[in-house]
């Protein structure tokens, strides 16, 4: 064999072993919805945050689906959180049967809206990696227009927690 492909054999062998592992969001959610508790994994490649260290916007996509692997029940959870105090707070809620969307909820900050308060109990960067642990409260209702107006006259408490590691968006 000759010394070119030896070479080339080599340097072909290093860089495919030397690729970047492209990191992904991981973590989940443990909510109570009207009181049945629900443990929602992160949707890993839809989750990240975006924004500077000290005022990030964090965006955190769960879903669970049922035994049979179908039907999905997805919730998502965005704010800012500028100095690290959480604000603008947006929650959606949507069930899954059958293929079709048969619930929708939604809430954010304003009272009017649900009174979504999140709270960050801890929070660390490594490099593009955001860690989160924290809290959310408020009370879920229906929309007509995606969340632009909440009808909360048969609200839907909610609370729970999350752990998540986060992406930074590219």
């Amino acid at each position: 064999m000759s010394a070119k492909i030896i070479t080339l054999s080599a340097t072909v062998l290093a860089v495919g072993l030397a690729t970047p592992t492209i990191a992904e969001s991981t973590g989940e959610l443990v909510l109570t919805i009207a009181g049945e508790e629900e443990v929602i994994p992160l949707w890993g490649t839809q989750s990240d945050w975006s924004g500077s260290a000290n005022w990030p916007s964090i965006n955190i996509y769960a879903r669970s689906f049922n035994e049979d692997g179908e039907d999905p029940l997805v919730v998502t959870l965005g704010f800012d959180a500028p100095g690290w105090t959480p604000s603008q707070a947006e929650m959606r809620l949507s069930r899954y049967e059958g293929g079709d969307a048969v619930l929708k909820l939604f809430a954010n900050e304003d009272e009017e809206d649900g009174g979504l308060a999140v709270k960050l109990d801890s929070h660390a960067l490594e490099g593009t990696l955001m860690s989160l642990t924290g809290s959310v409260t408020g009370t879920l209702g229906t929309s007509d227009n995606y969340g632009r107006d909440i009808d909360l006259s048969d609200g839907i408490p909610v609370d729970g927690v999350f752990t998540v590691t986060l992406e930074e968006l590219d």
